[in-house]
């Protein structure tokens, strides 16, 4: 079963750049310029849709001046679907741009319309892809709760730079915890590089830190990489891929294909899986 929710509109790209008599705020000139209210204005900044002079920007209150090059992405589609199903698990695969859970407009809120006892073990963020195990009761809950260090948790990346090894572990704390990572280079090209990497802790954004940590930041992140980045893409090239663990007895594996947008980057830079 395969959800997809319908973008709004505002699905073209759109560039403008500023008169040179005109100062404004950002979120003013989203709104005028697309005669939207301010409220829908700013989910679109909050989204990192919008770029001026090429380098994102997520501030409402962001002052534009003359000449300033205002560049919004579209908006893309949200998609979800159940990939595996058993009397105690559901495990479900995500697009970009959906938050897992703790919001009315979630995954986890989505398949409550069917599964109205569901709960996340645990969450990816909003703008990776891939694969998200929800428990059916709380026994199932707690259970996977403590052993999930344990369970195999598999993704793939396209981070900046090439790489220059064909292996390597991120042994660095996050927020002073441990947090451990391994890194598999599957191919490299044109400035980018394809990794497979495992984590083997669940600290929060942990592979887009240990990458950025080692000098590969994801492709399209912009919090932990560089602001301004020559390929522009609206969500860090990041995916769930495969997720394999024991439970009452029964091997579970898992694993979700990589999405349009990351394959066509693949495609587009000469990579190979």
């Amino acid at each position: 079963m395969w959800v997809q929710i319908p973008p709004s509109p505002l699905n073209n790209p759109i560039l403008y750049t500023l008169p040179t008599d005109k100062y404004i705020k950002l979120i003013d000139f989203i709104s005028q310029k697309l005669n939207i209210s301010k409220n829908k204005a700013k989910q679109i900044i909050d989204q990192k849709r919008v770029f001026v002079n090429q380098n994102l920007v997520w501030i409402a209150s962001f002052s534009l001046k003359p000449n300033d090059i205002v560049q919004i992405l579209p908006e893309k589609n949200v998609r979800f679907g159940i990939i595996y199903e058993d009397e105690n698990l559901l495990i479900s695969s995500k697009s970009p741009n959906l938050i897992v859970n703790e919001s009315p407009n979630s995954l986890e809120n989505f398949l409550r319309k069917d599964y109205p006892n569901i709960k996340a073990v645990h969450r990816i963020d909003k703008d990776t892809s891939g694969i998200v195990v929800f428990a059916k009761n709380n026994q199932t809950f707690e259970k996977l709760k403590s052993i999930w260090n344990s369970v195999e948790k598999t993704y793939y990346c396209i981070s900046i730079n090439e790489a220059n090894f064909g292996f390597r572990e991120i042994d660095l704390p996050i927020g002073g915890k441990k947090a451990f990572s391994t890194v598999i280079l599957i191919s490299k090209n044109k400035g980018l590089s394809l990794f497979k990497v495992r984590i083997f802790t669940g600290r929060r954004h942990q592979i887009r830190i240990h990458l950025n940590s080692i000098g590969f930041p994801i492709l399209g992140d912009y919090v932990y990489g560089p602001k301004r980045q020559i390929i522009k893409v609206n969500r860090q090239m990041l995916h769930s891929y495969k997720i394999e663990f024991l439970f009452e007895g029964k091997r579970i594996t898992v694993s979700d294909p990589l999405p349009e947008d990351m394959l066509a980057i693949i495609n587009k830079y000469g990579l190979s899986l």
